[in-house]
């Protein structure tokens, strides 16, 4: 399989990345390096691994790179620690749906021609950063109070993407939900709709 991997040089795809390659996959990754720099990653030499630095709000090249994919893994984003959360409150929010809309439209163009068969997003626990209900069972981040911060709500907002890609083109996905701190022993959450 063939997966485009945007924020591919971030924290999460650092594991993600290693393991799509020792699964067998052609992982092709994008990243522009805002968040850490440029790093030299142990697979960045693998034949199966092609990183591109560009900016996934980028839809025109978005398209050109989901040209073959099987799957799309979209990873990219603003993020940071709570203090950023805070700190670039509107950024995030603005900067996070643009990635988003520009990483959609170039999945679903992929879809309707036949190539693309899933996309998978890389949403967040802060969903349900304004549940009541622990613990939180899934299908709760439509029934709880929306999260009060601007990143739990734009990642509520990456998961309607995805349903509102299901619903009008049948663009199949899966949600990843990690919790905030990862690392060893951290909680992640997913669903899917086929």
């Amino acid at each position: 399989m063939r997966i485009l991997v945007t924020g591919a040089a971030g924290f999460i795809c650092g594991y993600l990345v290693p393991e799509l390659l020792e699964a067998g996959h052609e992982v092709v990754g994008l990243d522009n390096f805002s968040k850490y720099g440029p790093a030299r990653r142990s697979y960045d030499d693998h034949p199966r691994y092609q990183l591109v630095e560009g900016d996934a709000k980028d839809v025109d090249m978005l398209r050109d790179m989901v040209r073959g994919c099987d799957q799309v893994v979209a990873a990219a984003a603003m993020i940071g620690g709570i203090s950023y959360f805070h700190e670039f409150a509107y950024d995030l929010l603005a900067e996070n749906e643009r990635i988003l809309a520009s990483t959609f439209d170039a999945a679903i163009e992929a879809h309707r021609r036949g190539e693309l068969t899933r996309v998978v997003v890389l949403s967040s626990s802060m969903v349900y950063e304004s549940a009541n209900v622990f613990p939180t069972p899934e299908g709760a981040q439509t029934s709880s109070p929306p999260p009060v911060s601007t990143y739990g709500f734009q990642k509520l907002a990456s998961e309607y993407f995805a349903k509102g890609a299901w619903e009008q083109y049948k663009l199949p996905y899966t949600i990843l939900r990690p919790f905030n701190c990862v690392g060893i022993g951290s909680a992640a959450r997913s669903a899917t709709r086929r």
